[in-house]
């Protein structure tokens, strides 16, 4: 959520004033130089067109070879970016006018434009709605778009688009050369990519390692760890074993209490911190979870305070609201844990611990710390009151081929990440039954969610989200459970910088 109209033109502050770089004491398997850095990652991208697949897990792999609109600070505040200043041309958030950065090239030394945001955020939407990124631009919202000059973009939306500044800080807005992928075409861009941001990709292995290298012209300033190789590891002990044997630098997604143990290590450092992504029940609105009664027992039966302590050694904060760190937020509002509660919505259904809700219930794979194990926690709690839950686990792919086609048939344990603070992010895109992220779906809330994305009143826009989010979540729509916890191991002469976000960027970081 932005508050500023002018963006910062300094270089980001993760860039500036970092520590002279030193040998490593901490062993390398994988980069032995001593400007360089391996991590243990859970997950590789779906491709290298960010704008067609990005998902959060895939952001630092992407936001290390391409550039974002609007960049934000670590607290979320506007920092320097391609964007260096916005307004709008009218007073009903319909014309919005973009200042470039002047001077910004792409891998290949070609100068980034306005003619380039054109390219991938109206016109390669507009032209393939498969693309991710298809939603949020493209035809859908932008009627038309003027490039006056290679520093100037003037946005004309098909209906009033208040939270439009803030998306272009939000993933899948990515900039991409128009020159480039025109000239090679999309399979050929796959292969080797380019984009303007602080790295260069110079090996991709699928489900192996990416191998990034500092771009020398990066319009930030040259990355102070020249390389980064990312290492795929899906399973977290793999992770644990690279990163306690030496193997690797920095590890994420870890157990709490493996960040616990290792981070007693010497030569390494544990980091676990809150961040927006919020870990929730997406539900179905089909077969028995159209019962209310059954939702809400579902929820009630959940004890959040007890899966925070035990999962997240009480860092990730249980929550009732999806916007529960943003502007959105009713801190008066709290989604009670009773049991009592549960076993008397279920009896209303008939339900009891001797006839209990027989049901199918999904977590993903590896989505955020402990997800396995919280889910079948999760079941435990529900079978106290008289649910018995079938545990699935699916593959995050999976997960999205079976929600886009509207062919997902059970609740899934979840994280949705809102990295600007912008609850349009979120409830505006995981409610919104018109949008493909959407699980639930149903016909009241259309008339509650759209006018609040024509509202041109920041105050009234945020009132209106804590009524509707509050109001879903009574109507057992989908479950907020914790705030998401970012669960790290690194050596200690990487200088970390936690972004509120969850994001891990390597250009910000410094060795010592």
């Amino acid at each position: 959520m932005l508050s500023r109209r002018t963006f910062l033109n300094a270089v980001p502050a993760g860039l500036a004033g970092l520590a002279s770089l030193e040998t490593l004491t901490h062993g390398l398997a994988f980069a032995a130089d001593a400007d360089s850095i391996s991590i243990a990652f859970p997950s590789d991208v779906a491709n290298w067109d960010p704008i067609s697949s990005g998902q959060g897990v895939h952001v630092p792999l992407h936001r290390s070879v391409f550039d974002l609109a609007i960049n934000f600070q670590p607290d979320l505040t506007p920092g320097p970016s391609l964007v260096t200043g916005h307004r709008w041309l009218d007073d009903k958030g319909m014309v919005l006018e973009l200042t470039i950065r002047e001077g910004v090239t792409f891998h290949n030394g070609d100068p980034m434009t306005s003619d380039d945001i054109k390219f991938s955020l109206q016109e390669r939407p507009a032209a393939d709605k498969s693309l991710m990124i298809a939603g949020l631009w493209g035809d859908t919202k932008v009627r038309a778009m003027e490039t006056p000059s290679p520093t100037k973009a003037i946005f004309h939306f098909t209906a009033p688009y208040v939270s439009a500044p803030s998306l272009l800080g939000s993933m899948p807005a990515y900039i991409l050369p128009r020159r480039y992928y025109e000239q090679v075409g999309r399979q050929k861009f796959l292969e080797a990519p380019i984009g303007t941001g602080p790295y260069r990709l110079i090996d991709y292995q699928r489900n192996s390692r990416v191998i990034l290298e500092a771009y020398d012209k990066y319009w930030g300033g040259v990355p102070r760890i020249k390389r980064v190789t990312f290492n795929i590891m899906k399973d977290a002990s793999t992770r644990i074993a690279a990163i306690q044997a030496g193997q690797v630098d920095f590890a994420s997604n870890l157990p709490v209490r493996e960040v616990q143990r290792l981070g007693k290590f010497p030569g390494l450092t544990g980091a676990m911190h809150p961040v927006t992504s919020t870990i929730m029940i997406q539900m179905v609105n089909k077969g028995v979870f159209q019962d209310q009664n059954l939702r809400l027992a579902m929820h009630h039966a959940i004890d959040k305070e007890a899966l925070s302590k035990a999962f997240y050694a009480g860092v990730g904060k249980p929550v009732s609201m999806f916007s529960s760190e943003g502007p959105a937020n009713d801190p008066t509002f709290k989604f009670e844990y009773s049991q009592q509660r549960a076993k008397e919505l279920l009896a209303k259904s008939g339900y009891s611990l001797e006839k209990p809700a027989k049901i199918p219930f999904a977590t993903i794979n590896a989505l955020f710390p402990n997800d396995y194990d919280v889910a079948r926690t999760i079941v435990q709690m529900w079978k106290q009151v008289g649910i018995d839950a079938e545990l699935q686990v699916l593959e995050q792919a999976k997960y999205f081929e079976l929600g886009h086609a509207d062919k997902l048939e059970m609740p899934v344990l979840y994280a949705w990440n809102s990295s600007t603070g912008e609850p349009e992010l979120f409830t505006g895109l995981v409610l919104d039954p018109k949008k493909r992220n959407a699980i639930w779906k149903s016909n009241d809330i259309p008339a509650r969610l759209e006018p609040l994305f024509l509202e041109p009143d920041f105050d009234k826009r945020m009132a209106g989200y804590r009524a509707f989010e509050r109001w879903s979540v009574e109507q057992g729509y989908a479950f907020p459970l914790l705030l998401n916890t970012a669960t790290i191991v690194h050596s200690s002469k990487i200088g970390y910088v936690p972004y509120r976000n969850g994001w891990l960027l390597p250009a910000t970081w410094s060795l010592s």
